[in-house]
């Protein structure tokens, strides 16, 4: 009965959202995300390349993504710091793009009205797909994420492993369902709310600044250029 209750407020809360936000302005919002990543149970001491992996870690640590959005699209693109002297090192310029691929690997881009994403990848190319509607389960639990009650969801990521074993992979999101946009890092979207913390695999993603923008709508620009299918580019992957 308690949970059914939760249940019940948690509706309400998202039911309330949704009327708000129907009779509300335009209003357009960024978020800007520091990116955490846990060592994966490796024991860098004793291995071979703990150079190479605390460097890894160091980098990926210190990586920010934002989020740019309006009632229709949505960017997410990794922030680039400037490399020092002390940084331009044949290991250390490794770290960085392992780093890169561990967190965020590619820039996202999320047109809803169309349910279509474009994603750029780490050499420029640009892939076009279908946008997956994710399964996401909602539960009763919550905490505060910077002021705003956010909702702990599910989303299970299936997939063949390299052993031919079915899989899933457990994607935990905290969304607020008072910020009613659809949107969060990467390409998970499709909750009553904005996410405002998710933790995809060994990477978490954490809000840090939040700002919506009220009565304006701000321009997302898609990247130009030759953009090619999803099928194609994993066939032309495969053929390597």
């Amino acid at each position: 009965m308690i949970i059914i209750n939760k249940l019940k407020i948690i509706l309400m809360c998202i039911a309330i959202a949704a009327m708000t936000n129907s009779f509300g302005q335009t209003a357009s919002g960024v978020v800007i995300y520091k990116i955490q990543i846990v060592n994966n149970n490796v024991n860098v001491k004793n291995s071979s390349d703990n150079d190479l992996i605390e460097a890894t870690l160091e980098f990926a640590n210190k990586q920010t993504a934002t989020l740019n959005f309006n009632s229709i699209r949505s960017s997410f693109i990794l922030n680039q710091f400037l490399i020092s002297e002390s940084d331009n090192t044949e290991l250390r310029r490794w770290a960085r793009s392992m780093a890169f691929i561990q967190t965020v690997l590619n820039d996202y881009f999320f047109d809803k009205s169309a349910n279509t994403s474009i994603e750029r990848k780490e050499k420029g190319q640009l892939v076009n797909k279908t946008n997956k509607i994710l399964d996401w389960e909602i539960t009763t639990e919550s905490k505060i994420i910077d002021g705003y009650l956010c909702y702990k969801a599910m989303y299970y990521d299936k997939f063949i492993n390299r052993k031919g074993v079915n899989t899933s992979v457990p994607i935990v999101a905290w969304f607020a369902p008072s910020l009613l946009y659809g949107y969060g890092p990467k390409y998970f979207n499709g909750l009553p709310g904005l996410i405002l913390e998710l933790n995809d695999r060994e990477t978490t993603f954490y809000a840090t600044s939040i700002s919506i923008l009220n009565n304006k709508e701000l321009v997302i620009d898609f990247p130009t250029g030759k953009t090619t299918s999803q099928e194609d580019y994993f066939k032309k992957v495969l053929s390597y």
